[in-house]
């Protein structure tokens, strides 16, 4: 019997059973026409249900000469846990009526909601005998179609319960039933089956259609349909139910719901499913055998199946991260051959008959391993038996008993504890000793060795088939030509030889164009494992250059073949037209190499990230539904607590990405650069502090001074107070105007970067130590242990802020107008005063703006329609939610129609740029990222209370950017003339520079007609214009481009689009080869940097703005430096 809470085990071939739930109740005296079936007598009135009645009608009423004022209506959605007031549409009656399945009757409900109880009344009108009892077998759930959870507060009166997660109660006749909640334990639904017990047997009874019976207790009637399909569910739920709660389950169920996956197509959450589920199954992390059996031949076809839908599904896909986890999935499945599935249940009672080994009631020799063995292949045949029979066969051989556990091991991972399991969860034990499994030691009878040795080559080739050896013998005849076949051969006979990589990978180009054949792919996938074995046995760290290039160019083909990837293509590109410059490891050319190095690595590096986050998700989903009450197996922690780590290492992307990081170094000093790169050199006098290594940059500030090595860095981080250094390691290295270095270089903050592993693990083995921080004019960092202590700077950041923030002016009017900033300078922040206080000549222009002022937020607030909304958002940030109190403006906050006429009138022919998407909602975002986690922690530490905050909203069309750049008029690089200015360029816009995305921005010092490039572009990505354009919303907050205060970052900036995103090909970017179309440009922004100055009374100034496609010159913002 199952429990019916749990969904029930399939058909072989993942069909449902189909079973006469008439006939079988007719069987037992029950059902239409029946015999002595009758629908059971009732009494005419409910005496229990008119009472409930009744209260809800009197609850519905005011009281007497009471007037009910109108409240605001409460928008917001209250969380688990939150006891929220009952309103007049909390008090109700509602019924339903649902048919049980194969005619046998119907069953009626209703609801009697008052205001601190709702009874849930049952009738039942089913056609049975008189002696049969009746009852529900219930429990709650939060939505239709979910599991059923543990039942909230003390069970019903008349419930009793069932196990963790359901109860019973006894309907009185056959006929009524009811179940009482108090109101604050209400479920919002009741799910149940009907159990009948006759005394000749029992009989569960579900909704017409085969789902639980549904009552919307406190559901609205917009989640009604209460029956939910196993098609409506998410794919998460089917594979975490499957796994966790299926009374019965087995690997070859788990490939067949795999193979339906599949076949429904393939999307990037169907991959991470199938590839988290194959790959631990593989890893024996989840059940193979759980109380159920199926043929050997059914297995054997499934197996075969699901290989050819995965090669299809490979093929066909286009990106690049489905293409790399179904190919790890491969690895995880075997070959399968459907020929010989039936051969394996013959194959076994063969040998028992051959050597008169006892078989059920059958004489002869009794040896309960090979009579349990026998069961496990009639019923649960899987790969494991494989490791069995190499196991049983060492044991044949020697005679020893150890030796076959330690075979089976080796060969399988299999335990004797497994060995134990496999009765209990799959088979009978016919042995009748105990459940013992196949953990016994068997007779050695080694004349039977020849013949198990046989049907190992039968397990072999229908359960096996993943060896290289074996992918290489099944693709006979299936290879592109005779060539191919002797070279796959070569390379298995010589796979131990460094020199069979370049025989990999040719065999690879080969088969590439067949590789939607199931055998090849297989082979395919065992030669890329076989290459990236070989590859992390090399000492890279000895190779001479060249020969690291050459390897390096081989791993990337090898690479490029699995994934597809255009960016993997697009970085292979450069490289290959580096090779082909004449400057071969000049510096300038080192300098290239870095940046194809830096670009290729962050690509390998993004990959895997992304792969080990979407599977462990599923594999956190997969522990997280096997700790809920219900489930019947629950995977163990240390299996899944880092799988989506341990599938990521099995990368080829992380051998690559190793390389480089070897090699990175090397080409760095052969530039003629030092290890340490400075972006903020902090105070005159050096930085003195206690080295803490940590993970991530600390919310809080410590209560002493430190020196921070900080292992990785968004570039959005705020910094502490009492923080004098912060070094990371040159893989985590920021760009000049990212967030954090704009933080850095205000609160005179050294931040720099390393690429030599030795010098940062000293670094972390000074950990507890003061330590003295020099940064020399040449840029490089000096480290040394001292005795000094540390002094904590008095920051006067503070009472700047304090002193500077003045409460605004009422807002004028609804939006300004470019030509209207000067003479409400009060009224706006400093990205649109600067703006306008620029004199515009031909050499640059500016974007059409206006601004949304400082203050017509609060009004809108106080607008009559967003009553209520402002006390709602003050309940939200006292309970500490900050995304909850994001979320809330943004869905809720009414914006007043007249904005949008006041928008067009300002911004005039520009306006049609907020046509293409939700302008209201970039609004409401950037008025609500005044309560992002970053802009209060600074808030916090700079001691500004909200209310001292406004924010203004600059608004412009985006500029359709080739190119987008920042100026530093003055150059913040350590030992720069007063006359350099230090100018960075990306491709696409500048998003991709003030927010830190991964990779490096062209980096130049420019000086009269002198130009130094230090870095060359290696953002794999840029950020573009999408078809039609679009307008942002940029935050100008008065907390931001002040005068010795840049708060830059935040407060977030929002486009009405989203931009597209698009990979870079820096193979065909003149930016990166050429020179006199880079130099001219660099000294054309150099001009306009001393121009814009000259703008500011002399003082230096840090410029943002974007390059056309046609060159032209589009100035976004401009603030004093910091």
């Amino acid at each position: 019997m199952f429990s019916p809470h749990v969904r029930p085990r399939k058909a072989p071939g993942g069909e449902n059973f189909v079973v006469d739930v008439a006939s079988l109740a007719a069987s037992c005296g029950a059902g239409v026409g029946g015999g002595d079936a009758r629908v059971a007598p009732r009494e005419k009135t409910w005496t229990q249900l008119e009472e409930a009645k009744a209260k809800v009608a009197a609850a519905s009423q005011p009281a007497d000469g009471a007037v009910q004022a109108a409240a605001p209506v409460r928008r917001r959605r209250k969380g688990p846990g939150v006891a929220a007031a009952v309103g007049s549409s909390d008090i109700f009656v509602k019924a339903g009526e649902m048919q049980a399945d194969q005619g046998m009757g119907s069953l009626q409900w209703i609801t009697c909601a008052a205001p601190n109880e709702v009874v849930v009344f049952i009738e039942a009108l089913l056609e049975l005998p008189e002696d049969a009892e009746v009852q529900l077998h219930w429990g709650s759930a939060p939505a239709a179609g979910s599991e059923w959870q543990a039942i909230d507060g003390p069970l019903p009166p008349g419930s009793t319960a069932f196990d963790d997660v359901a109860a019973r109660v006894k309907l009185t006749g056959q006929a009524r039933c009811q179940l009482s909640f108090k109101r604050a334990s209400t479920p919002r639904w009741v799910s149940f089956v009907v159990f009948v017990k006759f005394p000749s047997g029992e009989l569960w009874l579900k909704r017409e259609g085969g789902d639980n019976f549904w009552v919307p207790v406190l559901a609205s009637d917009d989640e009604v349909p209460a029956a939910q399909t196993a098609s409506e569910q998410s794919l998460s739920e089917r594979f975490c139910q499957a796994e966790t709660r299926y009374q019965h389950f087995t690997q070859f169920q788990r490939i067949c719901q795999c193979n339906d996956a599949l076949a429904a197509g393939v999307d990037f959450q169907t991959a991470a499913w199938i590839t988290t589920v194959l790959c631990l199954a593989d890893a024996k992390a989840l059940e193979w055998y759980r109380k159920s059996g199926y043929q050997p031949k059914d297995m054997a076809h499934a197996q075969e199946r699901i290989g050819g839908v995965m090669s299809t599904a490979v093929s066909n896909a286009s990106d690049p991260r489905i293409r790399t986890m179904l190919r790890l999935a491969v690895k995880a499945v075997p070959r399968g051959s459907s020929g010989g599935g039936d051969a394996i249940r013959h194959g076994i009672l063969n040998i028992m008959r051959t050597h008169g080994i006892k078989e059920g009631h059958r004489p002869g020799i009794e040896c309960k391993f090979i009579e349990q063995w026998h069961q496990k292949l009639h019923t649960n045949s899987a790969p494991d038996d494989i490791a069995i029979c190499e196991g049983y066969l060492a044991y044949l051989s020697s005679g020893n008993v150890d030796e076959m556990y330690r075979v089976m091991w080796e060969c399988g991972k299999l335990t004797r504890e497994d060995l134990g399991k496999m009765c209990q969860m799959g088979f009978k034990d016919h042995t009748k000793s105990g459940g013992r499994g196949l953990n016994f030691t068997p007779v050695h009878l080694p004349h039977m060795y020849d013949d198990v040795k046989n049907f190992l080559g039968l397990l072999k080739h229908v359960h096996g088939g993943t060896d290289l050896f074996a992918l290489c013998e099944a693709c006979k005849g299936q290879y592109p030509d005779h060539d191919s076949e002797c070279l796959a051969f070569s390379i298995f006979h010589s796979r131990e030889d460094p020199f069979s990589m370049g025989k990999i990978l040719d065999l690879r180009r080969r088969l590439e164009p067949i590789s939607w054949k199931r055998d090849v792919l297989m082979l395919d996938v065992a030669m890329e494992e076989q290459l990236r074995t070989l590859a992390e046995r090399s000492d890279v760290a000895a190779m001479p250059r060249d020969d690291l290039l050459t390897f390096i160019f081989l791993i990337l083909e090898d690479l490029m073949l699995s994934r597809h990837d255009p960016s993997l293509q697009q970085g292979y590109g450069l490289l290959q037209k580096l090779m082909q410059q004449g400057s071969k490891w000049s510096p300038e050319w080192c300098k290239m190499l870095h940046a194809a190095f830096d670009r290729l690595a962050l690509t390998c590096t993004a990959t895997a990230d992304c792969i080990s986050t979407a599977l462990q998700d599923c594999a956190d989903q997969l522990l997280q539904a096997g700790s809920k009450p219900g489930a019947v197996f629950s995977p163990e922690e240390k299996h899944l607590g880092t799988f989506g780590e341990e599938k990521a290492r099995c990368l080829t992307e992380r051998v690559l990405a190793q390389t480089l990081k070897v090699f990175m170094p090397q080409v760095r000093r052969l530039s003629g650069l030092g290890p340490w790169e400075v972006v903020a050199s902090g105070s005159l006098g050096g930085a003195v502090g206690v080295v803490q290594p940590v993970a991530q940059l600390p919310s809080e500030a410590p209560a002493e001074a430190q020196v921070l090595l900080v292992e990785t860095m968004t570039g959005w981080e705020d910094i502490p107070a009492n923080i004098h250094a912060i070094l990371l390691p040159a893989g985590q290295a920021v760009d000049t105007l990212s967030h954090v270095a704009i933080r850095a270089r205000n609160q005179e903050v050294l931040l720099a970067s390393c690429d030599e592993d030795q010098q940062l693990q000293q670094l972390r083995q000074m950990k507890g130590q003061n330590l003295r921080l020099q940064v020399s004019a040449t840029g490089e960092v000096t480290l040394q242990a001292t005795s000094e202590k540390s002094k904590l700077k008095n920051s006067t950041a503070a009472a700047f802020l304090a002193e500077t923030m003045k409460p605004p002016p009422a807002p004028p009017t609804q939006v300004l107008p470019a030509t209207d900033f000067t003479k409400h300078q009060k009224s706006i922040g400093g990205k649109s005063l600067h703006l306008a206080e620029l004199m515009v000549d031909g050499t640059y222009s500016v974007p059409v703006s206006a601004t949304i002022p400082y203050g017509m937020f609060e009004q809108v607030l106080k607008d009559k329609a967003n009553e209520g909304i402002e006390e709602e958002l003050q309940e939200v940030l006292e309970e500490g939610d900050l995304n909850e109190a994001r979320n809330f403006l943004e869905e809720e906050l009414a914006v007043p129609s007249s904005l949008r006429g006041a928008l067009d009138a300002a911004l005039g022919a520009d306006a049609k740029a907020l046509d293409a998407g939700d302008w209201q909602r970039a609004l409401k975002k950037v008025w609500a990222s005044k309560w992002t986690d970053r802009a209060v922690a600074s808030r916090k530490q700079m001691k500004v209370p909200d209310k001292a905050l406004y924010l203004a909203v600059l608004v412009q069309p985006v500029v359709h950017a080739q190119y987008a750049f920042v100026i530093h008029t003055r150059s913040p690089l350590p030992g720069a003339s007063p006359d350099a200015a230090l100018v960075e360029l990306c491709v696409g816009l500048g998003e991709s520079l003030v927010s830190n995305a991964p990779g490096r921005a062209l980096s130049a010092s420019v000086e009269g007609q002198a130009i130094n490039v230090h870095v060359y572009p290696s953002k794999p990505e840029g950020v573009f214009v999408p078809e039609g354009g679009t307008a942002i919303f940029r935050s100008d907050s008065n907390g931001e481009d002040l005068e010795g205060f840049a708060g830059a970052g935040l407060y977030d900036s929002v486009t009405v689009k989203e931009c597209e995103h698009r990979s870079i090909d820096y193979a065909e970017e003149p930016l990166f080869f050429d020179v006199q179309f880079r130099s001219q440009l660099l000294l054309k922004l150099f001009q306009i940097g001393r121009q814009i100055e000259k703008n500011f009374s002399g003082q230096a100034q840090d410029i943002e703005g974007a390059v056309t496609a046609d060159g032209k010159i589009v100035i976004t913002q401009s603030r004093p430096q910091v």
